[in-house]
């Protein structure tokens, strides 16, 4: 009866590992995602035109599609399919979805070059988790929180165990390095139904420490009426007292601890290296040197408890974008690791990358940095340099993944499954090769490199002169280089993207001198919307202008700043409100600014974004 009880437990599981241990693809049970095939899409409270518009979706975007029977309704000759996004459940007309087995979006692949995959790993993050309810690291790894677009313990990030603290320690050591932690952390913490009095590590044993003793009855009093249990608040008081500026949000899952651990159990690994004495007895091997964690070991991991300290409570923290996530943050995560330069294909540092990625789609930078080093390491690897590999019968070349996307455990090699993944819209060339960028320079695939400075040169490709510093002798500089490069070439070079004459691409903060760094060889003149200098420290703002010597004059726009001052606040809200009721007109760059739901127009959609935006719900798209 054991061995029929044990050989049925190895086939639970066994359906349940498709997750990858390092990160990666969505476990969910869902009956099929839905692609929506038009714009402005509005998800209603009924199957009708006459119900509650709940959001707005744009053309390419996924919901879940959580019954596959149409029903009828009012307006919709196609019949409506009720979905799930974005923690919303409604409904949507039929004609506007393409049901799908798999979400096919591109993020911006193929990831040809280390800014390519940074970014766009980041809007897969962004927009796959964190906006869909799983906005915490412990949330991206145990799925608990019943307001996910997605159910509970189903469409989980990564299967490792103890990649929540990993991610947590890192981060907490770089708030520390630069003297952050005093800032007014937000953490959100779940709280299960039917707790037991502790849970136990099977190799470090029970957690204790703790206090019972109450010295801030206001903190008290708000730890109780958010439902924090003693067992929760012995811990929370030692924190407060430590770090006052700190407050803390119970999330009541609603769920039994127990059962929520027997299920994580089947979708959760640890490394054998890492704890023997954590392994099941059935020592299921799931991919390499990880295994299938014993129930002691999963209890620990999942119970919010063992980690409500300084070192590990940011593994609870909001990781959508702010403003004290400074790129001095990011820098101190990349230290010690290849990242700790200059990206040889896009020629500008992989702090600025991880900061332009966390503004451009409202994660937080200190997080996605915390999180690639966690992934690929601190030295150079296959998926950070771009060299040759060859896969199921297929070479590729020039291609980067730097947070292990799409890496199924399933796969003979999930690091190179996940390169795949990275080449996705690539075509082969006249040999048969799939390849990217493979003429900007590559990193050397040296594993043993720790911050490679280096780059060599494709073979096929002749070597590009470096433009010769500026010189008070004219006669000197060297002749290779162009007197005047084309103005197209500066503005890909300040990664800015032109729109009749108006420049998008443009990141909230950025400063002018930022942008003359990034191109030579041509006098810019930048100018307010008055036409007032712009000096070199002053941050560009909607309706600002730079001149090229050349002769071309363009106008910068910020989506969302509509006011023009540079931030994206309630003034531009209340801005975009007043023009919806014909009390205010909105010209040139300003009305430009305010189209957010990439249409011709500016409406209730708009509106709509902007609010999401300001609520941590979504980015805004600047290009």
């Amino acid at each position: 009866m054991q061995t029929v009880k044990k050989f049925s437990f190895i086939l639970i599981v066994f359906c349940f590992l498709f997750l990858s241990i390092f990160s990666f693809i969505p476990y969910t049970d869902a009956s099929m995602y839905g692609k929506i095939t038009g714009n402005e899409v509005r998800l209603r409270s009924l199957a009708s035109t006459s119900g509650e518009v709940l959001d707005y979706l744009s053309k390419g975007e996924y919901v879940i599609v959580t019954d596959t029977n149409k029903v009828s309704g009012e307006g919709c000759s196609f019949g409506w399919y009720k979905v799930e996004y974005s923690g919303k459940s409604g409904f949507i007309c039929g004609q506007y979805i393409e049901l799908k087995e798999t979400m096919e979006m591109s993020y911006s692949r193929p990831w040809t070059s280390p800014k390519k995959a940074i970014m766009g790993g980041a809007e897969f993050i962004s927009s796959g988790y964190i906006s869909a309810g799983q906005f915490t690291s412990y949330l991206k790894k145990f799925n608990v929180n019943p307001n996910s677009s997605y159910k509970v313990n189903n469409h989980q990030y990564m299967a490792n165990l103890e990649a929540p603290f990993s991610e947590a320690k890192t981060t907490y050591n770089s708030y520390k390095a630069n003297d952050l932690l005093k800032l007014p952390f937000h953490f959100t913490i779940p709280v299960f139904e039917n707790m037991p009095e502790n849970t136990k590590h099977s190799a470090k044993g029970v957690k204790t420490g703790g206090t019972s003793e109450v010295k801030d009855q206001e903190f008290e009093k708000k730890l109780e009426e958010q439902g924090f249990p003693e067992s929760y608040r012995k811990w929370l008081r030692v924190l407060h007292e430590s770090y006052p500026n700190w407050t803390f949000e119970a999330l009541k899952t609603g769920l039994d601890f127990q059962s929520t651990a027997l299920i994580q159990k089947s979708i959760g690994s640890i490394q054998l290296s890492s704890c023997s004495e954590c392994i099941d007895e059935a020592r299921i091997n799931t991919e390499g040197n990880w295994y299938i964690a014993n129930i002691e070991t999963v209890s620990y991991y999942l119970d919010p408890r063992n980690f409500l300290e300084d070192t590990s409570i940011f593994m609870f923290e909001d990781l959508s974008y702010k403003e004290i996530q400074t790129e001095e943050v990011v820098k101190s995560i990349l230290s010690n690791t290849f990242m700790n330069g200059v990206d040889p294909i896009d020629k500008i540092s992989y702090s600025s990358i991880f900061m332009e990625a966390g503004k451009t789609y409202n994660v937080s930078p200190v997080y996605l940095a915390s999180l690639s080093r966690q992934e690929v390491g601190t030295k150079l690897g296959t998926v950070t340099s771009g060299e040759r590999f060859t896969y199921k019968g297929q070479t590729y070349e020039g291609f980067y993944n730097f947070y292990n996307i799409g890496a199924y455990s399933s796969e003979a090699n999930p690091a190179l499954a996940g390169l795949v993944y990275a080449a996705g819209g690539a075509s082969k060339n006249s040999d048969g090769i799939y390849v990217g960028n493979i003429g900007g320079g590559t990193f050397t695939p040296d594993k043993n490199v720790e911050s490679p400075s280096q780059t060599v040169d494709s073979p096929s490709t002749p070597k590009e002169e470096k433009p010769s510093e500026p010189s008070s002798e004219p006669e000197k500089t060297t002749p290779s280089v162009p007197e005047v490069t084309p103005v197209a070439t500066h503005l890909n070079n300040m990664d800015l993207h032109l729109k009749s004459t108006f420049l998008t691409n443009l990141q909230v903060q950025t400063t002018v001198q930022s942008l003359k760094n990034k191109t030579v060889g041509q006098e810019l003149t930048f100018k307010k919307a008055n036409g007032s200098p712009l000096g070199d420290s002053e941050i560009i703002t909607t309706g600002c202008t730079v001149s090229f010597s050349t002769g071309e004059n363009y106008t910068f726009i910020i989506y969302g700043d509509i006011s023009g001052d540079g931030i994206i606040n309630s003034a531009d809200l209340l801005k975009m409100r007043q023009y919806l009721l014909g009390q205010l007109k909105l010209e040139g760059a300003y009305f430009e600014s305010a189209k957010l739901a990439n249409t011709d127009q500016v409406n209730s959609a708009d509106l709509l974004r902007l609010r999401q935006y300001l609520l941590g719900q979504k980015g805004i798209n600047q290009a």
